[in-house]
């Protein structure tokens, strides 16, 4: 009996054995991962390859936006679109140039290199067009790129923002200050948006900076992009001027913001039956039709056939 179970045990004790190895292994791995991701945030930048440092100090040298005569108001609004997509590195401006060079010179010359081997039997008019096009997409995706991550970021703000507004409210009524509530809930905020959390940070360190609670406000609207972020700003303002109890101020806003999310939200679902009508009548419905009239046409077929 003891021989005819000497193979399940084998392959169970080997089982476990591998089991204990793996798990022992995973549990290894993640802790490192996270002691080494815990370092890297304690030293403020991750530790960057050999590849991305010579990146970085080609677009610092060669590619600094102070070589390329930017106007100011140019330069002042690019930073801000950046700033609105997420980007708060120092060199965005340079790192931006870089890639809009790199696209409109390596893209074409990539599509220039295919079309002389790979469309030889073309004309020239084909391969000018394929080269134009990858011109016009090299030159067009970087701003494309930051438009379509502002909007995404956006939307991203727009369903924070009573969150945000309901920790301020917690955080007054404890008996915080505005300052100290604002510095208190941007590593929480960070949690959820990292780029909402950096924008409150900024906005801490400008008001440590010297500036008023208003400019630091104001700014943060414009970073933001947001309508409800300048009402927000505009309402803490006169708060504060005024002198009224900025927790029921805040209370009220975040009661307003919390149903302009709702009226969102239903504002959305009710858009569904009409942007269902498209898939419906290209896809669905012609299945239907043709499950339902399919018997009908084989018989309409044998009759004329017997006929």
């Amino acid at each position: 009996m003891t021989q005819q179970f000497l193979p399940l045990m084998t392959m169970l004790m080997a089982f476990g054995a591998v089991a204990a190895v793996v798990f022992v292994t995973g549990q290894y791995v993640t802790t490192q991962a996270r002691v080494q991701k815990r370092v890297g945030a304690l030293q403020g930048e991750p530790e960057t390859t050999e590849l991305l440092a010579g990146v970085r100090t080609l677009v610092s040298s060669y590619f600094d936006e102070k070589r390329f005569g930017l106007e100011d108001s140019f330069k002042a609004k690019l930073r801000r679109d950046l700033l609105r997509a997420g980007f708060f590195n120092v060199q965005n401006v340079s790192y931006y140039i870089f890639i809009r060079i790199a696209g409109a010179t390596v893209l074409p010359g990539l599509a220039c290199a295919f079309a002389f081997v790979g469309l030889q039997n073309y004309g020239w008019s084909v391969k000018l067009a394929l080269v134009a096009g990858a011109f016009v997409v090299g030159n067009l995706a970087p701003s494309a790129f930051i438009s379509r991550r502002q909007r995404l970021l956006m939307i991203r703000y727009r369903g924070l923002f009573p969150d945000l507004l309901d920790l301020m409210v917690v955080c007054v009524d404890a008996g915080l200050s505005l300052e100290a509530a604002l510095e208190r809930i941007s590593m929480e905020v960070m949690k959820q948006s990292r780029q909402l959390g950096m924008n409150l940070v900024l906005l801490g360190a400008e008001m440590r900076a010297g500036r008023s609670m208003a400019e630091a406000l104001t700014s943060l609207a414009d970073r933001l992009g947001l309508d409800e972020a300048r009402a927000f700003a505009a309402m803490l303002r006169q708060s504060i001027e005024l002198g009224t109890d900025v927790a029921v101020a805040l209370r009220v806003f975040s009661d307003e913001m919390r149903d302009r999310r709702l009226l969102r939200a239903e504002e959305r679902a009710n858009q569904l039956p009409v942007k269902m009508v498209l898939p419906l009548g290209l896809f669905i419905f012609p299945v239907i039709l043709l499950v339902v009239m399919f018997p009908v046409i084989l018989k309409l077929l044998i009759v004329f056939r017997g006929v």
